[in-house]
C-alpha cells in the first residue's frame, strides 16, 4: 500500500493523514495513532490504510522517532512522560478524539487518558507493554537505584543494534534477514525501513537510524514502574492483544484494566504476539474497526 506523504508537524511531531480518498486532512480526524518504541508511524501502513477506509486517522512519529524532531535530553523519557506530552498535546489540538496506540503508544495512550478523560472518546490498546504489578515495581525500585531494569534484555539489544547502512537498499536487505522480523510481511518491513532512517548526523555518506540505539535502550529501561494509577476510565476502552509467549499483556495487569474500564471490550488473538498490529493487520482493523464503529452506533 502507498505510504502518504508526511502531513504537517504537530509541534515536534511529524504526522500524516489517513482517510477515504474524498476526505481531506482538515482538523478535527476522528483518531490519533501512536507507535511503539524503536518504530514509527508508517511502520504500520497496512493497519493504518485498513482502518480508515471508513473514518479519518493522524498518525504521529513520536518524539525522536522517524521524522520527528530529536530528543534533546533522554532523562525526559524516564516513565515515558515525554510520550504522554507528545499524546496530550495531540489531543489537545485536535480538540479530542480516539487515541489508538501500540506497545509504547498504547500505554502512554493510556496514561493520557487516565489524565485528560473528558477529551478521549475512546481508547485503544494494541498489545500494550502490560507488566505485571510486582515487575512494575520492580521497574521502578530499579529506576530510583539507577540499576536499568536488570534482567531486561531488549535494553543491552537495542545498545547493539546496528545503526548505520551505506543506502536504503542495504537496510532492507538486513531487516529482511533479521529473526525477529520473520512474522512480517515484506511490505512492513519496508514501510519500516523507509521510515526510520535519515541521513549521517556527522555528514559522511549513508544513512542511519533516526532513534539511537542509546535511546532505544532508555526507552525500554524507562517502563512506568511503581504503582500504576488507579483512577477509571469512563470512556469505551478496547484492547487487542496476543496469546503467542512474546505478548506482553499479563493476566494481572489485564485485570487491573477490567477493574478500571466498565466499559471494555476484550479481542485475543490465538496465535499472535507483541506485533500483532503489523503481523495480523487484517484481523486487528477488523477488530478495531468492529469496535469504532459501535461507538458510532452507540453515539446519541
Amino acid at each position: 500500500m502507498k505510504r502518504p506523504a508526511p502531513d504537517e508537524k504537530w509541534g515536534p511531531l511529524q504526522s500524516y493523514f489517513y482517510g477515504p480518498e474524498d476526505s481531506t486532512p482538515d482538523r478535527p480526524t476522528e483518531a490519533l495513532f501512536f507507535h511503539g518504541n524503536g518504530f514509527s508511524a508508517l511502520t504500520y501502513n497496512g493497519l493504518l490504510h485498513r482502518l480508515a477506509a471508513g473514518r479519518t486517522i493522524r498518525a504521529f512519529d513520536l518524539h525522536g522517532h522517524g521524522s520527528s524532531d530529536e530528543i534533546d535530553d533522554l532523562r525526559r523519557v524516564r516513565g515515558w512522560h515525554l510520550y504522554r506530552d507528545n499524546i496530550a498535546m495531540a489531543l489537545e489540538r485536535n480538540q479530542g478524539g480516539v487515541l489508538i496506540g501500540h506497545s509504547m503508544g498504547a500505554v502512554s495512550s493510556l496514561f493520557t487518558a487516565l489524565k485528560h478523560p473528558e477529551r478521549v472518546k475512546a481508547l485503544v490498546l494494541l498489545e500494550p507493554v502490560f507488566l505485571t504489578s510486582l515487575q512494575t515495581l520492580a521497574l521502578g525500585l530499579s529506576q530510583v537505584l539507577g540499576l536499568e531494569g536488570r534482567g531486561n534484555r531488549l535494553i543491552p539489544q537495542a545498545r547493539a543494534r546496528r545503526a548505520v547502512f551505506a543506502d536504503e537498499a542495504e537496510a532492507v536487505a538486513y531487516f529482511l534477514g533479521r529473526k525477529g522480523l520473520k512474522t512480517w510481511p515484506e511490505a512492513a518491513i519496508r514501510d519500516y525501513t523507509a521510515s526510520i532512517l535519515r541521513p549521517r548526523r556527522n555528514g559522511e555518506p549513508g544513512l542511519e537510524l533516526s532513534l539511537k540505539p542509546d535511546w532505544e535502550a532508555q526507552n525500554f529501561a524507562g517502563v512506568p514502574g511503581w504503582v500504576w494509577p488507579s483512577k477509571t476510565l469512563p470512556m469505551p476502552v478496547f484492547i487487542a492483544y496476543g496469546q503467542h509467549v512474546t505478548s506482553t499483556v499479563s493476566q494481572d495487569r489485564l485485570g487491573w484494566l477490567r477493574r478500571l474500564a466498565p466499559n471494555l471490550t476484550e479481542a485475543a488473538h490465538p496465535e499472535a504476539g507483541h506485533m500483532l498490529p503489523v503481523d495480523t493487520a487484517d484481523w486487528t482493523a477488523e477488530q478495531v474497526g468492529r469496535f469504532l464503529d459501535a461507538q458510532v452506533s452507540a453515539a446519541p
